[in-house]
């Protein structure tokens, strides 16, 4: 009867690690992310109120949505073409820039030389058993995230300045205009993303030449 117990407790034991530890791979899916104030202020806290952050992934294509009370700007990568879409939409006024992947590779040049530093703090978060990065960037500045190897997105760039990763995005710092901020991942949706997220607008919206787009953005 011992020995039996030993037996069962081990085998529960294992069966207890492959579940925490059991990789995912992901390559379709809707990631939703909150928009958090670091600080308790609550001016702060109004100016976030109803911010959301979506990722849809479908196989190599990504589309990153950042809704506010302004209006929403959206992050198109196409994976077969290589092709970058920035869509801007406030009320009736909507911008299109589209870039080659060096001109996205240039404009991002300050993450594609970021130094990654993989931490051994883990937290659980939204869930999922999290480890620590610590991403430098050249100017300074630092972002602390936290990712999951339970989920391995297959195709990374929608993550951008986090795509050396190995594994999903579920908590990272980062900026709102100039306000210190947090997005957390709160819900997946493993339902089948509509192609139609990554249809490139044709018509309605005004051309903004990269190089040029920040003199439409109203940060």
């Amino acid at each position: 009867m011992e020995m039996f117990q030993k037996y069962f407790l081990l085998f529960a034991s294992v069966v207890v690690l492959q579940t925490v530890f059991a990789q995912r791979r992901l390559t379709e899916a809707t990631l939703h992310y909150s928009v958090e104030a670091v600080t308790g202020d609550s001016s702060i806290q109004d100016l976030l109120e109803g911010v959301r952050y979506t990722c849809f992934i479908k196989g190599v294509n990504s589309r990153m949505e950042l809704v506010t009370s302004m209006g929403k700007e959206s992050t198109l990568i196409l994976g077969k073409t290589g092709q970058v879409v920035l869509l801007k939409e406030y009320g009736a006024q909507h911008y299109i820039t589209k870039l080659s992947s060096e001109q996205w590779t240039q404009m991002n040049q300050s993450y594609e030389d970021a130094q990654l530093k993989l931490v051994a703090d883990t937290l659980r978060i939204s869930g999922y058993f999290c480890s620590k990065a610590i991403f430098q960037f050249s100017d300074g500045t630092s972002r602390t995230a936290w990712y999951t190897t339970q989920l391995v997105p297959i195709y990374r760039e929608f993550q951008l300045f986090a795509k050396k990763l190995p594994g999903l995005l579920v908590q990272y710092e980062s900026t709102f205009g100039k306000t210190p901020v947090i997005f957390k991942l709160k819900e997946i949706n493993y339902n089948p993303v509509q192609v139609a997220n990554f249809d490139v607008p044709e018509e309605g919206y005004r051309i903004i030449e990269w190089g040029n787009e920040k003199k439409s953005n109203r940060d």
